[in-house]
């Protein structure tokens, strides 16, 4: 799939610093307001807390429409791995929760390479969603796919272009049948 150059977006999750950290039987932990638990501190949830309410206070990402360290077989995969986050949608035709957008954390120390942007991608196109980030904070992807190539965006979608563009999709898909 062609990426292009990829530039990314410096410093957007610089205001979104990491939760408090408590402690919970000797180990630190956060509380994640999505999970609704206690989760040791590793780099990566570190990423993925920064994330999470980037996605809320930025993006207009309703919390009930988020999930954390998803298996991608709860969504019908046969495919062991976890989502760090995926961003869901309503389905109303479906009357079900569907991807929407998926979000591969990688530690801070972590860097973006070839190999990770191939990961989310696969997860991507796997889950069938629309848009992917790849961040590991210092540095963020946002990629739109349209028409099985991922285009690299310059500004974050918030919640309700992500919804929008699918729905455009959905109804040009709707007159592509109706015209044929």
């Amino acid at each position: 799939m062609n990426t292009g150059s990829k530039k990314g977006m410096m410093n957007l999750l610089k205001d979104f610093l990491p939760p408090h950290i408590f402690r919970i039987e000797g180990q630190s932990a956060y509380f994640d307001p999505v999970r609704k638990k206690y989760v040791p501190v590793t780099p990566r949830e570190t990423v993925r807390q920064r994330v999470v309410p980037y996605l809320i206070q930025e993006l207009d990402v309703p919390q009930k429409m988020i999930r954390i360290g998803e298996k991608l077989s709860y969504y019908g995969l046969n495919f062991r791995h976890r989502a760090d986050i995926v961003v869901e949608h309503f389905d109303a035709a479906e009357n079900i929760l569907r991807p929407l957008a998926v979000v591969e954390c990688k530690a801070l120390e972590t860097p973006l390479d070839e190999a990770a942007f191939n990961e989310t991608f696969d997860y991507a196109e796997k889950l069938g969603c629309t848009y992917c980030l790849l961040t590991n904070v210092d540095e963020a992807f946002w990629f739109y796919l349209d028409t099985n190539e991922y285009i690299e965006l310059e500004d974050a979608p918030n919640y309700h272009d992500m919804l929008k563009s699918i729905r455009n999709e959905e109804l040009g898909m709707r007159n592509e049948k109706n015209n044929s």
